[in-house]
């Protein structure tokens, strides 16, 4: 299922700065390369990860996007979260050795795959590798604990303005257009992700448009007044 091909290593990627290697050194980077294996592309709908399923490696996104999702006990889908270009995927599957969610592709994706015993032994003697890895379940789980906080503390409103002025902060670090950009994503993944309602994106993203804040064409969003949407944060 997986190649090994060599055609794109770590060193070379346009991605290094904010993948795993970018706090590496150059002869760990190079290690690094020998142990990642380069997966087919998948198609929009297809899953790379299924929830429950043991983990046996670490995966990478390098190019296109998908979502961590899963289903709460009422049978509802709730979406984890989005991951980007140079984004890692399956951390959560460090808890018990299985993963939680699934991983479903949101446009046709390729991406990097890390097999888990060569990661971990490379862990035992990569310092910068060591502390990256642990760098990345800090981050996840400060991620986990601020949506936590604004999905008990931030309007609707508010939290829609969270992502859209995270998603172009993360856009603007991929040297991707920050300020007008299509969402890979429906408005039905962004409601499940913020603990919303599909009609309350909708209206609120609505609201946005009357202020003159954003402009959006079907999935397409360009931001006019980021400031005025980073300021709903502190209300």
């Amino acid at each position: 299922m997986e190649s090994t091909s060599t055609e794109l290593s770590c060193g070379s990627c346009a991605l290094s700065r904010i993948c795993l290697p970018a706090h590496l050194s150059a002869r760990e980077t190079r290690i690094l390369a020998g142990a990642v294996e380069r997966g087919r592309e998948l198609q929009s709908g297809a899953r790379l990860i299924r929830a429950g399923a043991r983990m046996d490696a670490l995966y990478v996104v390098r190019s296109g996007s998908a979502k961590s999702c899963g289903v709460m006990n009422d049978g509802e889908e709730y979406v984890r979260a989005f991951n980007l270009p140079g984004e890692v995927a399956g951390l959560e599957g460090f808890a018990d050795g299985h993963h939680t969610c699934d991983l479903v592709a949101l446009e046709p994706l390729r991406y990097c795959r890390i097999p888990l015993g060569r990661l971990e032994r490379l862990m035992e003697t990569l310092p910068g590798l060591r502390r990256e890895v642990l760098r990345l379940l800090g981050q996840s789980l400060e991620e986990a604990q601020r949506m936590r906080t604004e999905v008990s503390m931030v309007d609707a409103r508010g939290r829609l303005a969270s992502f859209l002025v995270d998603l172009s902060r993360r856009l603007e670090r991929r040297n991707l257009p920050p300020m007008h950009f299509r969402l890979s994503m429906s408005r039905r993944d962004i409601a499940r992700h913020l603990g919303l309602t599909l009609e309350t994106v909708s209206r609120s993203l609505g609201a946005f448009r009357s202020a003159g804040w954003v402009e959006v064409r079907a999935r397409y969003i360009k931001l006019l007044q980021p400031k005025a949407l980073a300021a709903l944060l502190a209300h």
